[in-house]
């Protein structure tokens, strides 16, 4: 691209330096094509003069009436843009007068003629081609035609014919025109092509910010959303590294800090990788590496990873007067050759990234077929790929009318003859990439079914990090036509950016969703949570639930839930309702909602007894 600019711009300068040269030509074509009729009329008159006459310029010489024949026959070729026309004959490198056309000012047989351009004359004498030129001596004159007379192979003599200077200068304003508009087309033309350039440097520049963290100038994860199919993975070994309980750190000593941890265990990375090799920020505290299998082969890449594990435990950090340290657990991938895409080679090294957790962490694991649990999640992963995830259906209810509110939409996966359950499943994917999978396909499942049943509404368990997936709020955003049908359910978690989850809790309000936090009592969390979102509904977990009838605290922790819900606006839903009594309590304590074994079970969309229709 540069180097085209950099061409055009010789070009234009080149041309605009000779922009005069240029001009001449222009201005020699258009005289030329100017005189096409006069040029082909006058060869056809002459060529029959010639055929006529072996000795033309002595024969118009010794006999007047051969003369004014000739001089008539000219004569037709005479026209209001013409001052003169007249043939000259060469004797002693002299010219003379043959014929003329002319009434007035004519030239006599045999008279001299003095040349202004002598120059002319002498190059059709040599060349025997006519020649144009604009008449810059003799202002009255606008341009000339010198045609020359040839007879056995020599030039005998010249027609020549005298334009107006009215028509040279029609000619010029032709010319001039042109030109200016040629110059203005070259000046847009680099207009318009700078600001192509300025705008895709300008793109790029924009990609690269975008694409890079502005504080260690590595990758993150939207190159690799927009790259991904353009990356050779065959050529790299694939890891992915993560710090062990870093959410404690961004917990304890807040997220400014963490970021000032995680910019120095990234250029820490960095400073061992090389420049063909990639450092991807995966998510805030999870790393992408891809190594290129250039001149490193698979003992030199475990001798790298176990050099950056021991890099990052070695490392000390102080904030706040307190000194403290990080692990970090990496997942691997070498046989990247034997996989179908980039996105299977990170799928196996988050599935060895998962190992090293379950390990004990502060680990290198790499993946392996051979391994059961390996093979379990592989198989995990086949199966939510295919259309072997499902989803069960518990109906949430009015405590007073009985009437169906909307449904619980229960994660299950069919195995064959055998149905997975959530927390054999869960467990098996947390801190994983596959996780976010999950939840996508979850609610892909859900939308097909909102959309083909317009009266089903569906209540969708989201985690924390799902809020903040940019794919997971990208899918509701284009979905938010059903957001009045469709209800997210926030599931307990560890740790809790707040401020990003209130920011995509905010923007899933603008599109209509209704938020609900599930399980409220059953973590310390619960009660930030509580604090610092913006909810709909507040779903009491049923462990809690089940023990109101018998159990003072339950009873007293209940009421009191419900009492601040009300003062809030905040709609109460109670979960695990096995019995009229537990009905009863709740209805006085002002819950309107509930689910549980009492009302119904889950069942598939197909056995439901559609009261919703």
């Amino acid at each position: 691209m540069l180097t085209a600019y950099v061409a055009l711009i010789v070009a234009v300068t080149y041309l605009l330096h000779n922009i005069e040269s240029f001009e001449m030509k222009l201005k020699d074509l258009l005289l030329n094509q100017s005189i096409d009729m006069i040029d082909t009329t006058s060869t056809k008159i002459i060529d029959r003069m010639l055929i006529k006459d072996p000795n033309f310029v002595h024969s118009n010489l010794q006999d007047s009436e051969v003369r004014l024949k000739n001089e008539k026959k000219l004569s037709v070729l005479v026209n209001d843009d013409i001052t003169a026309l007249y043939m000259l004959f060469v004797a002693q490198n002299k010219l003379f007068f043959l014929l003329d056309t002319g009434a007035v000012d004519r030239g006599e047989i045999g008279e001299v003629f003095i040349p202004e351009n002598e120059a002319y004359f002498e190059e059709v004498y040599k060349d025997k081609k006519k020649r144009t030129f604009i008449q810059k001596e003799l202002g009255h004159l606008g341009f000339t035609l010198i045609k020359p007379i040839i007879q056995n192979n020599q030039t005998v003599g010249y027609l020549v014919v005298d334009y107006t200077q009215k028509h040279l200068s029609s000619l010029s304003a032709h010319i001039d025109t042109i030109v200016e508009v040629l110059v203005v087309f070259i000046f847009v033309l680099m207009f318009l092509l700078s600001a192509y350039i300025i705008y895709f440097w300008y793109s790029n520049y924009v990609k690269y910010k975008i694409y890079r963290n502005p504080k260690t100038n590595t990758l993150n994860k939207v190159y690799l959303i927009d790259n991904v199919d353009k990356i050779d993975f065959k050529h790299y070994y694939v890891a992915l590294a993560d710090l062990d309980f870093f959410k404690r750190v961004n917990n304890l000593y807040g997220q400014a800090n963490g970021d000032k941890v995680i910019i120095s265990i990234i250029q820490s990375i960095a400073s061992q990788l090389r420049k063909e090799d990639m450092l991807i920020q995966y998510s805030g505290e999870e790393f992408l590496l891809l190594i290129s299998k250039d001149k490193m082969n698979e003992r030199m890449f475990q001798h790298l990873l176990e050099d950056i594990r021991i890099l990052i435990e070695r490392l000390n950090f102080n904030i706040a007067d307190e000194r403290f340290s990080l692990t970090i657990s990496i997942g691997a991938l070498m046989n990247t050759e034997l996989e179908k895409s980039l996105q299977d080679c990170i799928h196996k090294a988050d599935t060895a990234l998962y190992e090293c957790k379950h390990n004990g962490r502060n680990t290198i694991c790499y993946f392996d077929m051979t391994q059961t649990k390996r093979v379990y999640r592989e198989k995990l992963k086949e199966l939510i790929e295919s259309d072997k995830l499902v989803c069960y259906y518990q109906p949430i209810r009015n405590l007073t009318t009985r009437k169906l509110h909307h449904y619980e939409a229960l994660l299950r996966i069919e195995d064959g003859e055998n149905i997975i359950f959530p927390d054999k499943i869960l467990p098996d994917l947390e801190d994983s990439h596959l996780y976010s999978f999950l939840t996508k396909r979850v609610l892909e499942y859900n939308i097909k079914t909102l959309r083909f049943d317009p009266k089903m509404r569906i209540s969708v368990n989201l985690s924390a990090d799902d809020l903040v997936n940019d794919t997971i709020l990208s899918l509701l955003a284009q979905n938010a036509d059903l957001s009045e049908r469709m209800f997210i359910e926030i599931l307990e978690n560890k740790s809790i950016d707040y401020k990003k989850v209130e920011l995509s809790i905010q923007k899933l309000k603008l599109f209509g969703y209704k938020i609900c936090i599930d399980d409220f009592g059953t973590g310390y969390s619960n009660l930030n949570h509580l604090l610092n979102l913006s909810v709909d509904y507040l779903k009491i977990d049923g462990s809690i639930i089940k023990e109101i009838h018998h159990d003072r605290r339950a009873y007293s922790i209940v009421k009191t839930f419900a009492l601040f819900c009300r003062q809030n606006d905040i709609e109460v839903i109670a979960e695990f309702i096995d019995n009229q009594d537990i009905v009863d309590i709740l209805k006085s304590f002002g819950v309107q909602y509930g689910q549980g074994f009492y009302f119904s079970k889950a069942k598939p969309y197909a056995e439901l007894d559609k009261e919703h229709l």
